[in-house]
């Protein structure tokens, strides 16, 4: 008999239910599932892609700011019983979406050049070359 708690897969639409509480009977259902995660019952996971879906949500549909959403995102994810892939990746691209860089996948695509390539990131998006850490570069050898 295995002393592993169980886990599930949460889907973007329980994520923005519990954070947002616009549908009373839904976020009721999304808050009973992240109770169970913070009282260490359950092991919430997360694909990152679901990750982004939300970011995109909260931003476009219910206009939050940047660092809003971060905040909103980060005080779900650093729960140890949340478990997504490149966890600590995403929890630095939500730092950078909050401070300093406008769009979530630009921010991931800075977190992932800072934490794996030594800041060397390729785009043509300038505004990225503001960003601390980051050496943006257009083209090869530049």
């Amino acid at each position: 008999m295995s002393n592993a708690l169980p886990r599930c897969t949460v889907d973007a639409n329980v994520i923005l239910r519990y954070l947002l509480r616009d549908d009373r009977k839904l976020a009721e259902k999304a808050r009973a599932m992240w109770q169970a995660v913070e009282e260490g019952r359950l092991v919430a996971v997360c694909d990152p892609v679901t990750l982004a879906e939300v970011v995109f949500v909260l931003s476009s549909v219910y206009g939050l700011a940047n660092g809003e959403i971060a905040d909103l995102l980060m005080s779900l994810l650093l729960s140890k019983q949340v478990v997504m892939s490149d966890k600590e990746r995403y929890l630095h691209a939500l730092r950078l979406f909050a401070h300093s860089v406008k769009h979530f996948g630009d921010a991931c695509a800075c977190a992932r050049a800072l934490d794996e390539c030594e800041g060397r990131l390729y785009s043509f998006d300038r505004a990225l070359s503001a960003v601390q850490g980051v050496d943006r570069r257009e083209e090869l050898g530049s």
